[in-house]
């Protein structure tokens, strides 16, 4: 057998073993259970972006490495800030505003790893909007104020020379399902959404107006968020928390069908094909190896508005891969993923 091959059975045996587990129902024993350490995570939007902290939690992965996870959805940024600044939450999938604008006031927020490396908003509006001019005098729902949502809307306004608030009024919902709502009973006009959503708007007729993942915009959509003051506290805890993630990031490329499960018990409801068409457009954001895309985050850094330090703030002071290289570096990945 050529090595290549040796790698990629070895790979399939472990994330087979992973898959196996949440099968047969993997608990860790009342001894090892007294031993874990409890961790606080937070994910910010009912889309398949959670899917790694799904899956490593329903396939107990962070149990494995030691860990006993609490896992909460907080669906707003500044909750998930406060929630993270006060010590309530370790970790937190989390957009880049928030953590820019954070890291402005003087706190010590730091993304230690990628989860979605490419923005994936796109503009939908109801089938009377015919183009983006349309939208002048009319309104546009986003989540929240301050969010991707949010900053995908007036980029797209700016794109098309419309001026927020002044040509089209910008309506904070509240989450997705709401956005689909208000747009159903002509609430708003158009909305920014993302998948699974965009995919239902397209089957019901609704116009794409843009596609922000295919506008050339780099954009870092979401990282795995801690403080700098924690992480230096419990390093080796936060180094197993990435073997974790990453372990979880392997099932989700390489065990479609385990995946998909996961997922599916967190978006309760969905009608499996928009699941599946949902799952396969992430995978093509969200990184087998979760470094971050460093030009998306540069330019989100640049057009998140920060008391005016926007221009002084860098890469560097806003992220810390230190462990995602160290996993590298010790053939991790390769193991993972069978890659010479």
């Amino acid at each position: 057998m050529r090595s290549s091959d040796r790698m990629r059975t070895k790979a399939n045996l472990i994330i087979s073993f992973l898959a196996l587990s949440a099968v047969l129902g993997f608990r860790p024993s009342t001894a090892l259970a007294a031993q874990l350490e409890t961790f606080n995570l937070s994910y910010s939007a009912l889309v398949p972006s959670g899917a790694p902290f799904w899956i490593a939690h329903e396939l107990q992965i962070f149990e494995r490495e030691g860990i006993k996870p609490q896992l909460l959805y907080i669906n707003a940024a500044p909750r998930v800030m406060a929630a993270i600044l006060a010590g309530e939450v370790q970790v937190s999938l989390s957009g880049v505003s928030p953590l820019v604008s954070t890291y402005a006031q003087g706190s010590d927020p730091v993304a230690i790893a990628g989860a979605v490396n490419q923005i994936n908003v796109s503009i939908f509006a109801r089938p009377e909007i015919g183009r983006p001019e349309d939208l002048r005098g009319k309104r546009l729902g986003i989540t929240r104020f301050g969010g991707l949502t949010d900053f995908s809307a007036q980029y797209a306004l700016k794109k098309w020379g419309l001026q927020p608030a002044k040509d089209v009024a910008l309506i904070q919902i509240g989450d997705t399902s709401a956005l689909m709502g208000a747009m159903a009973g002509n609430a708003v006009q158009a909305a920014t959404l993302q998948p699974p959503s965009t995919i239902l708007a397209a089957q019901l007729r609704y116009r794409e107006l843009l596609d922000l993942s295919k506008s050339g915009l780099e954009y870092q959509n979401t990282v795995v968020l801690t403080t700098r003051s924690v992480l230096k506290r419990s390093p080796d805890t936060f180094r197993r928390f990435v073997r974790a993630y990453s372990a979880a990031l392997a099932v989700f490329h390489l065990q479609k069908e385990t995946a998909l499960k996961v997922i599916a018990r967190y978006l309760r409801g969905m009608d499996p094909v928009v699941l599946e068409k949902s799952y396969d457009a992430y995978k093509a954001w969200v990184p087998e190896i979760p470094y971050l895309n460093q030009p998306g985050m540069e330019t989100a850094i640049a057009l998140t508005p920060a008391r005016g330090k926007e221009k002084e703030i860098r890469y560097g002071d806003l992220v810390d891969e230190s462990l995602v290289r160290e996993l590298e570096r010790q053939g991790f990945y390769r193991d993972l993923y069978g890659k010479r």
